[in-house]
């Protein structure tokens, strides 16, 4: 009998396509940086208007390409951010106005991935963010439309 590696080298996986996996409560999501690169949308000018107003002011003439090293206040892991993500998750997402009830789910969901550095997480752990119910989030993310990037982290 064939194992699995066997198939698949002979190009006849029985593995299901994680596209066509539908996802669960387990299932991790996150913001797929690649989508943006593909769709017709500029992200940078997306990100900026999840700034606070403070930094909507400051970060209105600066150029969004300029990267910057970001320390991870948990890990103490160092990564190169551009400036707008370094102070979203530094400063804006700290913020007591970031996240409120009149935020929109899927607004929600995108600040919740900035203020976490896009760690993936899962609709329940989204749910304590957020305030929303974990089964609305998973219907709302796993309909076939792709709002802002957000998809299953594989």
């Amino acid at each position: 009998m064939e194992t699995e590696r066997e198939r698949v080298e002979k190009g006849m996986s029985t593995a299901v396509p994680p596209s066509l996996v539908r996802p669960t409560l387990e299932t991790a999501f996150h913001i797929d940086y690649e989508w943006w690169d593909r769709s017709d949308r500029d992200l940078r000018v997306y990100l900026r208007s999840h700034l606070c107003r403070e930094h909507q002011e400051i970060y209105a003439e600066i150029d969004p390409k300029v990267q910057v090293d970001h320390v991870d206040l948990r890990t103490a892991e160092v990564t190169v951010l551009g400036r707008i993500e370094h102070i979203l998750i530094s400063h804006c997402a700290q913020q007591d106005d970031y996240l409120t009830p009149q935020t929109s789910l899927v607004n929600g969901v995108f600040r919740a991935f900035l203020a976490n550095g896009n760690a993936p997480l899962r609709p329940e752990e989204l749910a304590k963010r957020i305030g929303r119910p974990a089964r609305m989030i998973l219907r709302t993310l796993s309909g076939p439309r792709i709002y802002k990037g957000i998809r299953p982290a594989h």
